[in-house]
């Protein structure tokens, strides 16, 4: 009797771990997501750490709008299709495991839609800016990140090198001292900074002159002159609100609708870093982590089409 108890509570267990897992992969991938936004393609209305909350269910009851910020797969990551353990594994663990020959999947991109189907959607360049028409009339933007990005250096992990380390099931960089740009409001200090906490420790300065590496807003390029093109059923053509810092449909084209996870509704959490893991930073600025790298006042905000802009969210 004794054995066959234990046989049966260890039964119970791995039944019980078994449904669990099983209901959390179906509302992972049916329900809802959390996203961790790595990026500031979106900026300054989605922010480099800004923990997202995805709606899935959204697009089972209607097709993606114009203005919405929707997630969905990187389209320049392609998936294995000749194998469907391959394929499986990419699609929905996306974790890299080369000792077994196991491939890392598309990592998730947030942007916004500016034309769905049946639109005609062009870019131009006027006056020096670039400009989108959508079905022959100028698309007024405010969204669109009106701050310069400056260059800054941000290292990861616990060790500041010019090398990386990429562990061998492909996770991120354990020791990345990467350059980033991020928006920058040059009518306020940098302990004023209103989207990141900015030292002049970290920013880059030019070689030559000593000044700040700065980008200016609306810097057009050769991407941003495309089109006019009818947008097929089934597609889509995406765009970052921080144009200088977004490659977007104008670097990849059209999004395929297989490819949406869903809509981005509302920011749960955010916070000031750039490291794969937060408590990371929790170790190295165990004080200023609560008081400055936690944007308390982001928590719980959703992501309406002005949100990130104060001089326009009242209108």
């Amino acid at each position: 009797m004794e054995k066959i108890q234990k046989k049966s509570i260890l039964r119970e267990w791995t039944e019980a771990i078994l449904i669990a897992v099983t209901l959390a992969f179906v509302i992972r991938t049916v329900l809802f997501g959390l996203y961790t936004v790595p990026s500031g393609s979106a900026e300054p209305t989605i922010l480099v750490g800004d923990k997202i909350w995805g709606n899935k269910m959204i697009y089972f009851f209607q097709k993606p709008k114009r203005g919405e910020f929707v997630i969905f797969d990187n389209p320049e990551v392609v998936i294995d299709k000749s194998n469907s353990l391959q394929r499986f594994w990419q699609k929905y663990i996306g974790i890299s495991i080369p000792l077994f020959g196991l491939r890392a999947g598309p990592e998730n991109v947030v942007k916004r839609v500016i034309a769905i189907p049946g639109d005609t959607v062009e870019g131009r360049v006027e006056d020096g800016n670039p400009v989108i028409y959508l079905n022959g009339k100028k698309l007024d933007e405010p969204y669109i990140n009106p701050y310069p990005l400056i260059r800054v250096q941000r290292t990861k992990g616990f060790i500041n090198s010019d090398y990386f380390m990429h562990d061998l099931l492909g996770l991120r960089y354990m020791i990345d001292p990467n350059l980033h740009v991020c928006t920058y409001d040059p009518n306020k200090s940098f302990d004023e900074q209103p989207y990141y906490k900015l030292n002049q420790d970290n920013v880059v300065r030019n070689s030559m002159t000593g000044w700040f590496m700065l980008i200016p807003p609306h810097t057009p390029t050769e991407k941003d002159t495309f089109g006019p093109m009818t947008i097929p059923q089934g597609k889509y053509w995406l765009m970052g609100d921080s144009r200088n810092n977004s490659r977007d449909s104008r670097w990849w084209g059209l999004l395929d609708e297989s490819q949406i996870h869903g809509r981005a509704s509302f920011v749960i959490l955010s916070i000031d870093t750039s490291e794969s893991f937060w408590i990371y930073d929790l170790i190295k600025h165990p004080i200023n982590f609560w008081t400055k790298h936690i944007r308390w006042n982001r928590f719980l905000k959703g992501l309406g089409q002005y949100y990130g802009r104060p001089d326009l969210e009242k209108q």
